[in-house]
């Protein structure tokens, strides 16, 4: 069959956005909101003039996509509209042919009646006020448990992203392989694939804004993240606001899609640290230090060293756990290629004094097990510790750079 979605891949070879093989594989929810297609079979040019935007648009996109394009490329608040018009005409596209088809129905109703809605969480996109909750939930039901010769869906009941998504995850798991290779099917396809052109674009026209934000993030997040696993993990953000911006939100894609950035380099940060704590709870405990209230600080402060207590203790019996059992033969034999490898990396790019450095501050041979500070090193060779830092971190990055192809093989 052709445009199967086996392959479970998120972008093409010239999206900016890339993704490991392993994490494609995950069934989690922070996946599932970015929607998974086959390999396209059409260049990514082509699949931008079958969306029949303006030429101005259009000529916009051709150019930003040229390696050789000297100056980054805006989007404007047009640009925006006409892009935000267009992703709202193919989610309701897609809602369309999932209230006309059986399959596709019983795939949303099992979505719909088993999530959550949060307060700030709704099903369609017409929902002007937060406070309908169940009262949407059963407009839904009754929408898609009609009958199938009812009038077409009108644009207000068209999909949030948060149901779409989860709606076509359901389905390209639940779909025997007959049913993908019918023709509702490669309709519903089309339309997802298209979403993603759509996506591929916005972070196509914004990669200037996300080198600009993530160049000056936070310090408490950069001893978790390096500058260019916070480019890349930008650039999730802005997919994910690709997918849920419209103008009707009174605000322009750069301001909406700064959140999303912040917020995916946030939570990808907390997830790095040996104690994790939740995004949710920073915000919060941020959130009331700039609104000081006595009462709320101190419920806030308390929640987040009940938070660090029992993840510190969850962290501390996982480790003894897993340190009671013995390494496995393939994992003793892959530590020694990697020692063996570094070992050579370190005596074929490095200068003598460099490369004692870095066994000095590291424990390597022939200082194993002797891990030396900054200070120690400085003493030894009678010079500043800013001089040993800047040279640690200059081979570093030859390392990094040199070892990086390796390791992804």
């Amino acid at each position: 069959m052709k445009n199967r979605p086996t392959a479970h891949t998120l972008a093409d070879s010239r999206c900016p956005l890339k993704q490991p093989t392993s994490l494609l594989k995950r069934q989690s929810h922070n996946i599932i909101d970015l929607l998974r297609t086959s390999p396209p079979a059409h260049p990514f040019a082509e699949r931008v003039k079958e969306l029949r935007l303006s030429s101005s648009l259009e000529n916009k996109i051709l150019e930003a996509e040229t390696p050789r394009q000297p100056t980054a490329v805006r989007l404007t608040a047009n640009d925006e509209k006409e892009l935000a018009g267009e992703a709202l005409m193919l989610r309701h596209t897609f809602t369309c042919l999932v209230f006309d088809n059986r399959f596709f129905r019983q795939a949303a109703l099992t979505v719909i009646q088993n999530i959550y809605l949060f307060r700030q969480r709704r099903i369609f996109f017409g929902t002007t006020s937060d406070k309908l909750g169940e009262e949407e939930r059963r407009q839904a039901l009754l929408l898609f448990t009609g009958p199938t010769s009812a009038p077409s869906v009108p644009l207000a009941k068209t999909f949030q992203h948060f149901i779409l998504a989860r709606v076509w995850d359901r389905i390209i798991t639940q779909a025997n392989e007959a049913f993908l290779d019918s023709r509702p099917f490669n309709e519903l396809h089309e339309a997802v694939e298209r979403l993603n052109t759509l996506r591929n674009i916005y972070m196509l026209l914004s990669l200037g804004m996300v080198q600009k934000m993530t160049g000056r993030i936070s310090a408490v997040y950069q001893h978790s993240i390096s500058a260019d696993d916070a480019r890349q993990i930008g650039n999730f953000g802005i997919a994910r606001a690709a997918y849920r911006y419209h103008p009707s939100l009174g605000i322009r894609f750069s301001t909406y899609a700064a959140h999303w950035v912040l917020k995916e380099i946030q939570r990808q940060a907390l997830e790095g640290r040996l104690i994790r704590i939740s995004s949710n709870l920073v915000e919060k405990v941020s959130r009331q230090a700039r609104n000081p209230g006595p009462e709320q600080a101190t419920d806030a402060y308390e929640e987040l060293c009940r938070a660090t207590v029992q993840t510190a203790s969850t962290e501390t019996e996982r480790d003894n756990w897993q340190s009671a059992e013995a390494p496995c033969f393939e994992e003793q034999l892959e530590d020694s290629e990697t020692r063996d490898l570094l070992a050579s990396a370190i005596e074929k790019l490095l200068s003598t004094k460099s490369a004692d450095v870095i066994k000095r501050r590291y424990g390597l041979f022939p200082y194993r097990g002797q891990e030396q500070s900054v200070v120690e090193i400085a003493a030894a060779y009678g010079v500043t510790r800013g001089s040993i830092y800047q040279l640690e971190q200059t081979a570093l990055r030859r390392l990094k750079t040199f070892l990086s192809p390796s390791f992804l093989l």
